[in-house]
């Protein structure tokens, strides 16, 4: 399916499944969706010359899912979801902004080559999230929960301002900046390399 110029609207009652097939926006098209959309392990989902997507919806990802080096905007609404198990790229121009009372569940792998990935809502990471040189993620008031077998890698920067959140109990790498104005806890099992600037982690761990 391509989405070029025009706005595509997905209802609250609907149902988009891209099965082993190919969905591009492109020439500032938006792609909006309040209802549900999966696009499944042999699919490809895209974002490029100034396309945005807003989802308010549940959005589920198994495949790929990629914002090329002009892609626009994406919106993660409250009450909206976005599942992934597959593997997510942050390359475009546009910031990917999950808004307060929205979720963002991974399992798979998420990449922030380039541009901004801001979190408002709550993250929960058990796959992989990598921070790349050019790429930043900021904590706004949002919570960042690093479960048992996930992984953050900084080799870009990463902001937990304040009143924001990072629990860990699996593995955060910091090869490059680390800013904590909030809290980062460390949970039993957790592990935090690299430096940290402004406050300190917290280790809290109970045996019973």
């Amino acid at each position: 399916m391509i989405n070029d110029g025009t706005s595509l609207v997905n209802k609250s009652s609907g149902t988009i499944n891209n099965v082993g097939g190919l969905i591009t926006n492109g020439a500032g098209a938006g792609f909006t969706n309040h209802g549900t959309v999966v696009n499944d392990a042999a699919s490809n989902f895209v974002l490029r010359n100034a396309a945005t997507l807003t989802n308010s919806g549940s959005f589920t990802n198994a495949g790929v899912f990629n914002t090329t080096s002009g892609g626009g905007n994406v919106v993660i609404g409250s009450g909206g979801t976005l599942v992934n198990s597959g593997t997510l790229n942050q390359g475009g121009v546009g910031v990917f902004s999950a808004k307060s009372g929205s979720k963002i569940t991974n399992s798979g792998r998420i990449n922030v080559f380039e541009s901004l990935l801001d979190n408002g809502g709550s993250i929960e990471n058990s796959g992989i999230v990598e921070v790349f040189h050019f790429g930043a993620y900021q904590n706004l008031s949002g919570e960042l929960n690093n479960r048992t077998g996930g992984t953050l890698t900084i080799t870009g920067s990463v902001n937990n301002l304040s009143n924001s959140i990072i629990n860990n109990s699996g593995e955060i790498a910091n090869n490059r900046t680390l800013v904590n104005a909030g809290t980062i806890t460390n949970s039993c099992g957790g592990t935090l390399t690299g430096p940290v600037n402004g406050n300190q982690p917290v280790d809290s761990c109970s045996i019973v």
